[in-house]
């Protein structure tokens, strides 16, 4: 089985970098070859809601993916946590759920070889108030609010200062060696019973062998490491962009 995946894009607007490498990621023709392609969240820096005008703005991304599917390749998307509460947004794109969406991991198994996809932020163990908060944002009375009472451009206006203030927090904070560390520990903790582990939310790229043989890989910040992941069965690589 092949597959390919990608994690934390963060599309801010359309035409942007962002959306330039997402585009070539999936029009690539290692990608359009796999069995599975799998979006593993954060793709879009500000997504929640069933608002159409992501569809109008994000045409180019929403049209390649449809195209993908519709050439036999099953498509996945793992909602991150600055991409939240779509299933109505993609019902409007595809009634019969053409695309898998979900908002925890996914295990795939083929040829006795089990795959674990995830955002990646589960194996974040260690950051309890992260955690409280992603238990919140997806909880039953958020997904509520999030589908039919948040205007459009109240969301934005919040997500736009939320998402600033985080860039610029994690900017004083942020190192790299640490971050991976403790990812790496999470994923051991967390030990998923899967011969290769692929998740996100760190920004750290990295490509560790756990204790238990299993490998954990990260593809990082999509725009600092300009590269995806590509699983052909238990080999792996890291694809340029």
């Amino acid at each position: 089985m092949k597959i390919a995946t990608i994690s934390d894009v963060h599309i801010k607007e359309s035409g942007d970098e962002a959306e330039a490498l997402l585009l070539k990621f999936l029009k690539h023709p290692l990608v359009q070859q796999c069995d599975y392609v799998a979006l593993l969240g954060d793709i879009f820096d500000l997504m929640c809601g069933p608002h159409s005008i992501y569809l109008q703005q994000f045409q180019a991304v929403f049209d390649a993916i449809d195209d993908l599917q519709k050439s036999g390749v099953k498509i996945i998307y793992i909602e991150g946590n600055h991409d939240v509460h779509l299933k109505k947004l993609f019902r409007k794109k595809w009634k019969k759920d053409e695309v898998i969406l979900s908002q925890s991991h996914i295990v795939l198994s083929e040829d006795n070889c089990l795959y674990y996809l995830s955002h990646g932020d589960d194996h974040e163990v260690d950051n309890e108030s992260y955690q409280k908060y992603k238990k919140i944002i997806f909880s039953a009375p958020l997904r509520f609010v999030a589908n039919y009472l948040l205007p459009y451009r109240v969301l934005e206006f919040v997500g736009r200062k939320a998402s600033q203030k985080s860039r610029k927090r994690g900017s004083q904070i942020f190192n790299e060696d640490l971050v991976r560390e403790r990812f790496r520990k999470g994923v051991e903790v967390n030990n998923p019973e899967a011969d290769i582990i692929i998740g996100g939310h760190s920004h750290v790229k990295d490509s560790y062998t756990l204790k238990s043989g299993s490998v954990y890989l990260n593809n990082g910040y999509a725009l600092r490491e300009k590269v995806f992941i590509y699983v052909d069965n238990k080999d792996y690589q890291f694809v340029s962009l």
